[in-house]
């Protein structure tokens, strides 16, 4: 009877081990969430396409329809490239439901964008060029579905990060029109889904 006791209880635990390490705010395989990519103690890494431009191999996420926020979880700042590399630099601010750049153009070359999260909730920035933001391709919430781009057209992003902080990240651009998205998507307490996108937070950028 002491031996089935302490099997049961050996099976018990690690059930529940099984359990935390499954559990989570993913919304599935095909959609990046802030609590799937990292947290406070384990940060999101570059996104495949900005590891990309920026000579990072650091590939935590996968592509899909748009990051998300895990309750309580709290990103942190992952840049992308080296900012001192940058031969033109360009601020951001990103607010609800807002992203304004300090200029709307850049010369071709390493466009270092500094970012400000100056909103209460977590914002990130999406560089895609050549598609119109009434030419993105959405999901059902609303928010930018990165595999439906062309190829190509996803330059690369500066991951989400805490309201209040700053990051910044470095992209090789050649002369063309661009979108700016903050492709963030939150699920609410009432469980409806808030796409940033749809929001509002996008906006263009030309390169010279």
């Amino acid at each position: 009877m002491g031996k089935s006791i302490r099997l049961t209880a050996a099976a018990f635990a690690a059930s529940m081990l099984f359990f935390a390490a499954c559990s989570g705010d993913d919304d599935g395989a095909s959609v990046r969430t802030l609590a799937d990519c990292g947290s406070a103690s384990t940060p999101a890494s570059a996104s495949g396409a900005a590891a990309a431009s920026s000579g990072s191999s650091s590939t935590n996420c996968p592509p899909g329809s748009g990051s998300g926020t895990g309750s309580g979880v709290v990103a942190q700042c992952v840049p992308v490239g080296d900012i001192a590399t940058a031969t033109t630099k360009i601020d951001v601010s990103l607010d609800e439901w807002t992203i304004i750049p300090s200029a709307p153009s850049a010369p071709s070359g390493r466009v270092g964008f500094v970012v400000r999260n100056r909103g209460k909730e977590a914002h990130e920035l999406v560089i895609v060029k050549g598609v119109e933001p009434n030419e993105l391709p959405l999901d059902d919430n609303g928010a930018l579905e990165e595999a439906g781009l062309p190829t190509g057209a996803l330059v690369g992003e500066i991951e989400g990060f805490a309201a209040g902080e700053s990051c910044e990240g470095v992209f090789d651009l050649t002369p063309g029109a661009y979108t700016l998205v903050c492709n963030i998507t939150e699920t609410e307490p009432n469980g409806e889904k808030e796409s940033h996108l749809r929001e509002g937070m996008v906006t263009t950028f030309t390169v010279t």
